[in-house]
Formats: C-alpha cells, structure tokens, sequence
C-alpha cells in the first residue's frame, strides 16, 4: 500500500487558494472573462498589465497541474473500484456538483453580477432560473471535463484489459530533448487547435484551445502514478526547467509590444497570427517550469500532515465550487470604497479565500455531503 502523499494534498489546497486569486484578479484588471469585472478595461495601465501577466502565467500551469493531480490518482481508484463503481462515484462526485452550478449557484452568480439592480432574486429565480435560461458551467467545466477523461480511461482499460502496471518496461521521467519534445509538441498542437477553437471558445465551456495541455498533463498524472516518476524528479532538471520559466515570463509580454498590442493588434486568441504562435509556444514553457518546480517544493517543504492543512485538503473541492458567488460578492461590498483597483485586489483576494473555504466549512458540514464533496 503507498504511504499518502500529504504534499500532494497540500498541493491541491495551494492551487485551489490560486484559483481563487486568479478571479479575482481578472475583476479588477486581469485579462481573462469573470461574472463581473469592477474596472474599465478598455485604456491599458499598469494595474491592467501586472495583473494580466499574473493571470497569463496563472493561466499557462494552474489547471494543467490539477489535470496532472487527477490523473495521478485515477489509476489507484480504478485498481480499488473497478468500472462501474470508478464511474458511478465520478458521476456522483463530479456530476451533481456540476449541475447544482449549472441549474442554480452559477445563475445566482450571474444574477448578483449582471441583474441585481433590475429584477428581485425571487423574478430572476422564476424567470430564469426555473426555466432553464441561464445555464452556467462556471469553473465546473473542471467536473465536467474530467467525466469525459473518467470515460475515456474507462474504455482505454476494458480494451486493453491488462493494468498498465503490470508492464515489463517501466517508463522512465522524460528528461532532456524527450520533455523538450513534449513542450514544444504541446504547443504547436495548442497553436493548430487554435485555428478552429480559438481562446474562449469552445463546446459546452470547454475552451479546447488549452486543452492539448490538459490532455498531456493528465496523462502523465496516470504514468507518474504507474512508473512513480514523483520520486524520480531530478533536482537539478526541476531547477533549469523553473528558472527558464521565470525568465520567459516577461518574454511574452514584450513580444506583445514589439508586435503592436499597445496599438490595439492583439491576436494571440488564434489564427494564424504571430501572436497566437509566441503564445501557444510560450505556454508550456511556463507549465513545465511552474508545475516542476511546485512539485518538487512540496514534496521537500510541504510533505507533512497537520490539522489546518488536513481541513483545508477536505474543504478545497467544495470551496472550489463556490468560490465564484464569494469573488463577487466580495467585490462588490468594495465597489464603492475609493481605492485604487490593485489596493482593492491585494484586500478582497485574501478576504475572499478566507470566506471562501469558511463557507464550504459550513456547507461541508451537511448531512452526507462528505459523500459528494
């Protein structure tokens, strides 16, 4: 039996607290699209800038990472299930989350954003919400697309039958011109999905333009699992690989620059674009670096079992699922203080994330919700 990963727990914690201060950011000037947005957007300043670089970078890793995590632990619930019970409990732990948001937390939220001022919770809640108008995936297009990932790996086994641990060739950590190969192969397939689903677009919320990264991520989550490549991370690689992200960071910015984005000519969403190119090529870069280097933190730092961090491992799906009606009813208590707009993300993110995981601490605390959540 493998001993429990506390840093991988830690880690998902992290990751779910960043979410979290990702949206936020996007309310206050962050590029990326948010139930409500408390700034002007259309003239570029500093505030704009700094906060659409976290959230590019934030972007280029974070949900990656969570695809890396899930997948990690996909094979071991299937070994211990097997199909129909692998299935049935992701359908239960993903599904009903999925469409409570779909059919009524992600309208309410639309609702606080978009329509307070014009109608009564209870009219929006007959006129919308009852009949199905409003429907919103929000950040659970996450459950959703990981039901498709549970089906695929389904199918995957029952065709193949045999487990993928029981091979006779253990797959060693890509390392040197293999991971190379993966970054760059990831980012040219981004680049050409982006031709037909550019960035913001997609089925069912899906922004399949990310996706060739999802799909590798989790995948490699799956093979960490079998070949237990979280214990062969080399040190050193994991410190090249992070120091090439840090210094790639301003990169993409700058190339924006050079190539008109002040001017207005921004079309790094797809297409065939230089822009769209420097992006797609730009993000795996950040991934690979970013996600090596947490992994290798918090399996050095942060590989311990504590009352605080065992709470917030339980909690973090939940507040996960509802931390958008906190984001915006956070910042909008705030939208009257006169504050400059970065003074007003550096207070309502840490509010937000306290009264975030406060609330699931309550929600947690439901009959049988521990069985779903």
């Amino acid at each position: 039996m493998l001993k429990r990963l506390y840093y991988l727990d830690n880690l998902r914690v992290f990751l779910t607290m960043l979410v979290i201060v990702f949206h936020t950011s996007i309310a206050y000037g962050g590029a990326g699209s948010w139930y409500y947005e408390d700034v002007d957007k259309s003239q570029i300043n500093a505030t704009i800038i700094v906060l659409t670089i976290f959230t590019a970078v934030c972007q280029a890793f974070f949900m990656a990472l969570f695809f890396f995590v899930s997948g990690y632990f996909t094979p071991k619930s299937y070994d211990r299930k097997g199909p129909l019970r692998f299935l049935s409990d992701r359908l239960l732990r993903l599904g009903i989350p999925m469409v409570l948001y779909m059919l009524w937390l992600g309208p309410t939220t639309i609702y606080l954003a978009k329509y307070r001022d014009e109608q009564t919770y209870a009219e929006f809640f007959r006129e919308s919400i009852m009949h199905v108008k409003k429907i919103n995936f929000g950040p659970l297009w996450f459950a959703e697309a990981l039901i498709y990932f549970a089906l695929f790996y389904v199918l995957y086994r029952m065709i193949f039958k045999k487990s993928e641990d029981t091979s006779t060739r253990p797959i060693a950590f890509p390392v040197g011109a293999r991971l190379l190969g993966f970054a760059l192969g990831s980012g040219l397939a981004a680049f050409l999905t982006r031709f037909v689903f550019p960035l913001g677009t997609g089925p069912l919320e899906l922004q399949l333009g990310y996706f060739p990264l999802y799909i590798l991520l989790y995948i490699a989550g799956i093979l960490a699992y079998r070949h237990n490549w979280l214990e062969q991370i080399p040190s050193l690689l994991s410190k090249v690989w992070l120091r090439t992200a840090l210094i790639l960071i301003p990169v993409f910015p700058l190339l924006l620059i050079v190539t008109g984005a002040l001017s207005g000519n921004l079309t790094y969403s797809g297409g065939l674009h230089l822009q769209a190119f420097l992006y797609a090529m730009w993000e795996p870069f950040i991934c690979f670096g970013v996600s090596l280097g947490l992994l290798c933190l918090f399996q050095r730092r942060m590989n311990k079992a504590s009352r605080l961090m065992d709470r917030l491992s339980k909690l973090a799906y939940t507040a996960y699922i509802i931390h958008p009606v906190v984001v915006v009813s956070s910042t909008l208590l705030m939208h009257q203080v006169n504050l400059a707009p970065l003074l007003k993300f550096i207070i309502v993110a840490p509010v937000s994330v306290v009264l975030t995981f406060a609330a699931a601490q309550v929600i947690y605390k439901i009959p049988y919700a521990d069985r779903i959540l």
